[in-house]
């Protein structure tokens, strides 16, 4: 024990001996420096709100009126098959929009189309036909054509022809509601229809270059 107490104090004197007799110097504790408080970020302030102008609606513009048509134009719509040009007078025929015909000259257009009234009134069916078959142009009068004609169309026009009669129902009087000239040998009249919202109803007339005579087409009567 003796000895353990004399070689530490050896070792003791030996280190300050080589120490220069100095202790080390003791670390003074640091100073109490505040610590920096991380600022928070700062707000953006408001922005003043920013007026929205409402825009100003433009008023719209009104639509055009259409322009009106010509006198000579008519704005009726067929009921049958369309013209292939405008409406516009003709010397071909004497009747125009709104004529009633009662007494025309014989062989005009406008006889013939009385007579396939007068044809399709006869009491006598066989009587009718033959007239009316004395009224259709050359190129009309082939036979089989004629079979189905007389079985289906001119037995329909005797059913119907009242709905043609203007004025009076027992007279071949009608009225013209339009006049299309097609060619100069060619016109196309629309009948008055007096059924409940009828349509004016198509009947052709043309030249028979043989006859030299006004005959009978397609006709819807």
């Amino acid at each position: 024990m003796v000895r353990m107490s004399t070689l530490s104090a050896v070792l003791i004197a030996f280190t300050l001996v080589a120490c220069g007799g100095k202790k080390a110097p003791t670390p003074e504790p640091a100073a109490n420096v505040p610590k920096e408080v991380a600022k928070p970020d700062p707000k953006p302030e408001p922005k003043p709100e920013e007026k929205v102008e409402a825009k100003k609606q433009e008023p719209k513009p009104e639509p055009k009126p259409e322009p009106a048509a010509d006198a000579g134009e008519a704005v009726v719509a067929d009921s049958g098959f369309p013209a292939t040009v405008k409406d516009q007078p003709t010397s071909l025929v004497t009747a125009t929009p709104g004529t009633v015909v009662k007494n025309p000259p014989v062989d005009s257009p406008e006889w013939l189309i009385q007579q396939v009234l007068v044809a399709a009134m006869e009491p006598d069916e066989a009587k009718g036909w033959a007239l009316f078959l004395s009224l259709l142009h050359e190129d009309q009068k082939y036979e089989n054509a004629l079979v189905s004609r007389r079985t289906m169309n001119f037995a329909a026009s005797r059913r119907k022809v009242k709905l043609f009669l203007f004025e009076d129902p027992n007279l071949p009087v009608y009225k013209v509601s339009r006049v299309v000239e097609e060619s100069p040998k060619q016109v196309r009249f629309f009948i008055y229809n007096n059924s409940e919202g009828g349509m004016p109803t198509p009947c052709e007339v043309r030249m028979d270059d043989t006859l030299k005579k006004w005959r009978l087409g397609i006709c819807s009567l």
